[in-house]
Order: structure tokens, then C-alpha cells, then sequence
């Protein structure tokens, strides 16, 4: 991957095109390429897989009348290149360049034929059209902005906020998102005038034309075929194995990370068959509820890798804070992403660029204990005063300590029973939770934001048809595009591994893959509450110890309680001070302040304060970087 930026309709400024790439230089430390024209100009820094010599970007057609700058790796371009060989002359070895051949061919119709993870900008000089894509899933991150008739793009929204005439300003609508969703919807950013490039879609603008084309080319699916359970395995390994081996495909090693699960532990074992010497990170954490060193290092013994442990304390977590947000442009109301960058950082230090990652798994294949538990809560739902089915919410999480949890949960899970054909039943027992969180903020900013409909607010992204899709479907959707695209994928996905120069790769997000496991059967997917993921599950049976293919879904979290009682929390604490609290004017003080010493004097053990305050301390940091315009 890499880093673009640039613009359209607007002249030449050399000066302004460096200062964008320059801001996203982490994105591709190897290398600054750029083209200039009387109304186009853009530039890529580079991060180099494929033709390391000859394949610098931006790069044009034979004749350069197309001009292209893409982050990104297009995985089937050998298949795609010896389809277009015939009629086009390629001047490059660059995955990419089958993007300007399929457009030379096909125009926009051609990127459905991409598989990979992109973000591309191209330039059509004979039709004065300028084309911005993304990748199906929205991997590669790309953000846009107009000012007056331009329109500038990016990666990253800090080579946006380099622009002088662009004015900071918090979205507060999108902060709401954020702390009802954990984080903006797709298309929104928490900046105001600032854009996302929707996954799956292409916008496209023409010279004299003011308005935005934006046409959708790809979308979910669930219209089930008839798989039996042994046809259903082999057509699953025989995906599976061919997505692990193109993401393998570089001029430089390509390594794994390793979490103790089965699912990244499956695509080790597929790449182990392709890599002489597979290397596989994992993170190890010091508080014992959130470690899983044991289960990694067991699977790393069982393929033979050459496996490497990054050993993360609560000073680390504190440390990396601000880092984190820089690289992330987002508050964070959870510690995944910030506990991602030592991880990447020690990927970086062994000298290597790429890593396959299992997201995508527990969203396509019905991991998540969410899914079980809208099922239990949609059979409670049908005799909400039976005890038997109350008691079927002890069967889920069972990572969490402590057997006095279960009745608390089991009386807050009864709450919105009566909702449980609402089209996002599965979801509102979660996103109301949060919202209430919003009672944080300042009296102020809450008396602007009037609720809104979350229908309203999830309109742009759902995809036709899914108000008649089944319960489980429905929430599957709303998992892969309220959480998967826009946190798992970005915050602690794409942006902490590209804050080191490390570049994910991910075989489940394999849209062959996607769009096999959407066409299975409700019983090949998830079975009974203790049954998930059961052909993922079943091929695993042979590859790894069973104890690893069956082992219970233990989600990835960070120890957010230890952040703020660390000594290397304290330069970030100064901005939770009452009197920078009261400064920036999101958040009441008085609440504020009440639960940080609270975090400083007990362990902190509601999950729902744990959020609220990662959430304040995020913002406040957040604030301090991009809206007061602190930069590091």
C-alpha cells in the first residue's frame, strides 16, 4: 500500500502537493512520485511490492492520456494482465497498471473485475473525467473535501487539514455516531465538510460539471443456494486456499499475525503451505484476562513458524495514546487500536511490510457472540417472563469473570424485547447503551444534538433489500458496515499498521469469499450457541489441534482500566484537566474529572465507564491535534 493525495480543478501548486504527500509520508516511506497538469494534479508515496524498480506511481497508459495514483494491491492483476496483454502495452511490472487497461477497455464497468484493496484516483485527459474508486469492503481508507470548485483527496485527513483554506470544525452530529456506533458511519468523518469515498463505489467528476456522480458497483448479497455440508467445505478450502496464496503474492516476504483463534490460526496454516518460513506476530499483554500468549505460542509450536511476541504493558498502552489518535483521525471509545501499533511496530522492526489478518471471519461466517445473542433475544422475546429462556444468556460470553455478572445481564437483556422485529433489533440493545454515554457532554452540546432516527442515519449505507432480509442477515449487514468497514478495517485495521509502514492483507475479505459465505445456509454458519463459524470450524479440524479449531470466540480487547493509571498516562492527562476540559467544551467537567479519579483510585470495572472514559480522553486528544491544530 501507499499513500495518495491531490486534486481536481485547481492549477499547478508544487509547493501544496508536497506538503499533502509529506503529511502521509508514514503511509510509504520508499519513494515520492507526482503529475501536475493545468487541472489535475496528484502524488503517491510509496510502500513497494511489486516491481520495486520500475513500478513508481503515478503512472499513465501508453499514449498518457490516463493517468492513475492508487493505494493498494490489486491481487488477481497476473490473471488480468494476460486478459488485457493482447491489446494494450504494459510498461510496468505494477499490480496496479491493470487499472488503466481495464478502464481503457471496459471504462468504469471494468473495476468490477478488480480483486483487491484499493483507493484510486484517475485522471481521463480525451474526457476530462476524474474518477475516485474503492475497494468493495472499504479497506483502503480515501477522504475528499471541496473547497469553492476544487476538490482535493487523500488517504489520510491530515493531508486535507494541510490545505490553508480549508476551516477545522467538529461535526458534533458525527460525535454523536461515534459515542452510539463507537465510530462514524461510512461517507462521515468527525470533521465538518469533510468526506468518506463510500466502499464498493466510484465518484466521478466532469470538466464544468460541479456535481458528484456516485454509482454503487458492488453489494451485499444473501440469496441462499443449496449447499450440502461436504460440498460447502470443499468449495470453502478451495476459496480459502487461493485467497491466502494471491495475498501471498510479492516481491518481498508477506508475514501473519497470530492471535490464538481459529481463524488466524487457519490462515497460517493455508500460508505455511506456500512460505518456506512463515513469520507470525502476536501481542501479549500483562493483565491475564485479556492474554491469549498460551494459545499462540501453542499454534505457532504446531506450524513450525518463526514466531515473534510483542510483549505490551499499560505504560505502552498510555504511551502509544496519542500516536494512536494522530494516526487514527477518530476518538476511540475502545483500546483495540491503540494496543495495534506496538504490534505493527515490531513488524516494521523485523524488517517486513505485510501481514495477513483474519478480520472479516467472525462478520461473514457468524463469530460474534452478538449474533447468538440476538438469537437468545429474540426467543426470550416470545415469553419474555419464562425463566428457562432467560437462562440461556449464561451460554454466552464466557470470557467474562465473574458467574454475578450473568444475572445483571440477564435482566438488561430484557430491555427492548418488544422491538424484536424492528428491522435493527439486533443492534439497539448495544447502540442504546452507548448513547446513553452521551450524557457526558456538555448541556450545551447536548441541548444541539436532537435524537435522531438511527434509520435516518443508516440510510445512505444499507444495502437494496435489506428490510426483507432474515434476522441473522440483517445483522450481519449492520456488523460488516456499522463496525467491520469503518472501525475494525480503519482504526485498528489500515491506520495503526500504516502508521508503521505495515500493510494488512485479508483472505476472508476475499469478495469470492464474501459472497460464498453469504449464499450458505443459516446451519453451515452458525448452528447452535455453541456451534459458530462451523465450516470455517469443520476445515479447521484437520489442520490444527482441535482444542484451537473449537475453541470459544475470545474477542480482542485491551486493558482500557490500566491506560489511566499508568505514570505514562500524564501528558495526556493534562488535557482532562478541568480547566482544558472547559476550553474545548465537549464534555461536562464535573462528570469528566469524577471519572478519571475514579480510574486512578479503583479498578474500574463497568465496561460502559471504561468507554465513556476512553471516549473523553480520545476526544480531548483529538481536539488538541486537528481542531486546535497541535501536531506532532
Amino acid at each position: 500500500m501507499c499513500g495518495i493525495a491531490g486534486w481536481f480543478n485547481a492549477p499547478q501548486n508544487k509547493q501544496r502537493l508536497e506538503s499533502m504527500l509529506r503529511s502521509i509520508r508514514h503511509r510509504g516511506p520508499e519513494g515520492t512520485g507526482t503529475f501536475e497538469s493545468d487541472q489535475v494534479s496528484f502524488g503517491n508515496t510509496r510502500l513497494a511490492f511489486v516491481d520495486l524498480e520500475a513500478g513508481q506511481q503515478p503512472l499513465s497508459n501508453e499514449t498518457g492520456t490516463l493517468w492513475l495514483t492508487c493505494n493498494g494491491e490489486i491481487f488477481n492483476h497476473s490473471e488480468l494482465r494476460s486478459q488485457l496483454a493482447g491489446r494494450h502495452a504494459f510498461r510496468t511490472e505494477c499490480d496496479v497498471e491493470v487499472i488503466l487497461h481495464l478502464y481503457e477497455e471496459y471504462g468504469v464497468e471494468g473495476f468490477k473485475q478488480l480483486n483487491g484493496q484499493y483507493a484510486f484516483a484517475l485522471w481521463d485527459s480525451i474526457r476530462r473525467k476524474f474518477i475516485l474508486c474503492r475497494d468493495r469492503l472499504g479497506i483502503c481508507p480515501f477522504f475528499y473535501t471541496f473547497s469553492g470548485s476544487t476538490l482535493y483527496f487523500a488517504s489520510e485527513i491530515k493531508a486535507l487539514l494541510t490545505i490553508p483554506e480549508l476551516h477545522r470544525e467538529p461535526d458534533f452530529q458525527v460525535l454523536q455516531d461515534i459515542w452510539t456506533f463507537w465510530t462514524p458511519l461510512p461517507g462521515k468523518t468527525p470533521f465538518k465538510n469533510i468526506f468518506e469515498v463510500l466502499p464498493a463505489h466510484h465518484y466521478t467528476l466532469e470538466e464544468g460539471k460541479g456535481d458528484v456522480r456516485k454509482e454503487c458497483y458492488w453489494q451485499l448479497d444473501f440469496t441462499e443456494e443449496r449447499w450440502t455440508e461436504n460440498a460447502a467445505k470443499e468449495a470453502f478450502a478451495s476459496i480459502f486456499d487461493d485467497a491466502v496464496r494471491i495475498r501471498l503474492k510479492a516481491d518481498v516476504p508477506v508475514a501473519s499475525y497470530l492471535s490464538g483463534g481459529v481463524d488466524s490460526s487457519l490462515i497460517g496454516a493455508f500460508a505455511s503451505r506456500y512460505a518456506s518460513t512463515l513469520h507470525t506476530f502476536s501481542i501479549a499483554f500483562q493483565h491475564p484476562d485479556y492474554d491469549e500468549s498460551e494459545h499462540q505460542l501453542q499454534v505457532a509450536r504446531h506450524l513450525g513458524t518463526a514466531h515473534h511476541v510483542t510483549r505490551c504493558t499499560a505504560d505502552d498502552l498510555a504511551a502509544a495514546l496519542r500516536k494512536m489518535v494522530w494516526h487514527t483521525e477518530v476518538p476511540q471509545l475502545r483500546a483495540g487500536p491503540v494496543s495495534m501499533l506496538p504490534l505493527s511496530e515490531n513488524v516494521s522492526r523485523h524488517g517486513l511490510k505485510a501481514v495477513l489478518t483474519g478480520e472479516g471471519a467472525d462478520e461473514f461466517f457468524m463469530g460474534y457472540d452478538l449474533f447468538k445473542e440476538t438469537a437468545v433475544r429474540r426467543f426470550m422475546a416470545k415469553d419474555p417472563q419464562s425463566p428457562m429462556r432467560r437462562s440461556l444468556v449464561s451460554r454466552l460470553y464466557p470470557y467474562l469473570p465473574g458467574r454475578d455478572k450473568f444475572r445483571s445481564l440477564e435482566l438488561a437483556m430484557q430491555e427492548g424485547l418488544e422491538q424484536s422485529d424492528h428491522m435493527l433489533f439486533s443492534h439497539l440493545f448495544r447502540w442504546n447503551n452507548t448513547a446513553r454515554l452521551q450524557g457526558y457532554f456538555h448541556p450545551e452540546i447536548r441541548a444541539e444534538l436532537a435524537p435522531r432516527p438511527y434509520e435516518d442515519r443508516l440510510a445512505e449505507i444499507l444495502p437494496e433489500g435489506f428490510a426483507c432480509w432474515d434476522s441473522p442477515q440483517r445483522a450481519q449487514t449492520l456488523e460488516i458496515m456499522t463496525f467491520m468497514t469503518p472501525y475494525l478495517l480503519s482504526s485498528q485495521g489500515d491506520r495503526v499498521a500504516m502508521a508503521n509502514g505495515v500493510e494488512g492483507r485479508f483472505p476472508f475479505l476475499d469478495h469470492r469469499l464474501v459472497e460464498f459465505a453469504n449464499s450458505l445456509p443459516l446451519t453451515l454458519k452458525l448452528r447452535s450457541l455453541k456451534q459458530d463459524k462451523y465450516v470455517v470450524r469443520k476445515t479447521a479440524e484437520s489442520m490444527l489441534p482441535a482444542d484451537i479449531a473449537y475453541r470459544t470466540k475470545f474477542p480482542y480487547r485491551a486493558p482500557i482500566h490500566d491506560i489511566f493509571k499508568s505514570s505514562s498516562f500524564q501528558p495526556t492527562g493534562e488535557l482532562l484537566s478541568e480547566e482544558n476540559l472547559k476550553k474545548t467544551g465537549i464534555f461536562s467537567p464535573q462528570a469528566a474529572m469524577k471519572l478519571l479519579n475514579k480510574a486512578k483510585k479503583e479498578n474500574m470495572s463497568s465496561e460502559m465507564e471504561q468507554m465513556a472514559l476512553m471516549g473523553i480522553a480520545t476526544t480531548q486528544l483529538w481536539y488538541d491535534l486537528f481542531i486546535r491544530n497541535n501536531y506532532p
